[in-house]
């Protein structure tokens, strides 16, 4: 009777033990399929994030662009005592030799987008930290709708003094 008794009590720990493992198996399972869930989620996320803020969705990466240099400019700032002024050189790029051409036959469109876009501007606004970042997208925007198309595929400036 006590050998029946033995016998069952091992019978019934070898049978937690394969129920323990089994919840094991299937638990790590489960995270294992969630955490690469999560990783693809978040993954193409990011990547669409990036590409909005760069505003190139859906374009293919142009290997060869071309870049059209500007003169610089120089604007006087939104300022009470009519002393400060911002001067700044860009590079723009475009896709092709064509769309090169397109600029610089419209140039005086061109600057005169980013004058009046400069101009409008404080000097507390074009001396903060991401001052060049929000102005360089800031005119991107404005000079493809001024254009009609987006020719300007990015905006780069060479040169930024504020007096």
């Amino acid at each position: 009777m006590a050998e029946e008794t033995a016998k069952e009590e091992i019978q019934k720990k070898g049978g937690g033990k394969k129920k323990l493992f089994l919840f094991l198996v299937l638990g790590v399972l489960i995270i294992t399929i969630a955490g690469v869930g999560v990783f693809l989620l978040l993954g193409k996320k990011g990547y669409e994030a990036k590409e909005m803020k760069t505003g190139k969705k859906g374009k293919k990466k142009i290997e060869n662009t071309v870049f059209v240099d500007f003169d610089p400019v120089i604007v006087n700032l939104l300022d009470p005592t009519g002393k400060r002024y911002l001067q700044i050189k860009m590079s723009i790029e475009v896709a092709y030799k064509k769309d090169e051409a397109e600029i610089k036959k419209k140039e005086p469109i061109v600057k005169d987008v980013i004058l009046q876009t400069l101009s409008g501007k404080t000097v507390e606004e074009v001396i903060v930290p991401d001052a060049k970042e929000k102005i360089k997208l800031e005119l991107l925007k404005k000079i493809n709708e001024t254009l009609g198309d987006e020719l300007v595929l990015n905006i780069y400036i060479t040169q930024y003094i504020v007096e």
